[in-house]
């Protein structure tokens, strides 16, 4: 299966929101690999970012940040009362040291169509949000039975 990239993904994005519940409930729609998408956070391994987990942090707006004011990626913590602040950047990729702190992450601005690096404080919160997904079951494919 070949992987999708990022600027296709949101050339095509209506789309992908469009089918978001199927995506979700078929593991083979879910589990479509995209190219450059993956969290490693030391001392964790690096785990790939699927279509399906992009769409899922993407559309609960917990991987949605506006690089000109702080992160803000959990909705239950955003002040009803005030206008929330316009978040038009999708990240997709993650990569830091819990130790360190020093942590960085790619997304993808809606304003310029093109990808854009920054510095990342709270990795960790991201990081936790990842791990909290709800991923369908991988079909296992049964083996042959050789009589």
């Amino acid at each position: 299966m070949n992987a999708l990239t990022i600027s296709h993904l949101f050339s095509n994005f209506q789309s992908y929101q469009d089918q978001y519940l199927s995506i979700l409930q078929n593991a083979e729609q879910y589990f479509t690999p995209v190219e450059d998408a993956y969290i490693h956070v030391w001392p964790a391994a690096r785990q790939p970012l699927y279509l399906g987990d992009l769409l899922q942090l993407w559309l609960s707006d917990k991987w949605i940040v506006n690089t000109k004011k702080a992160p803000l990626i959990n909705t239950v913590l955003r002040d009803k009362a005030k206008p929330a602040p316009e978040f038009d950047r999708y990240v997709f990729c993650l990569q830091g040291n819990l130790l360190t702190g020093q942590n960085a992450a790619q997304a993808w601005s809606i304003q310029g169509s093109q990808r854009e690096a920054f510095n990342l404080e709270g990795l960790f919160q991201f990081y936790c949000i990842f791990k909290s997904l709800n991923r369908p079951k991988p079909q296992v494919k049964p083996l042959p039975q050789l009589i």
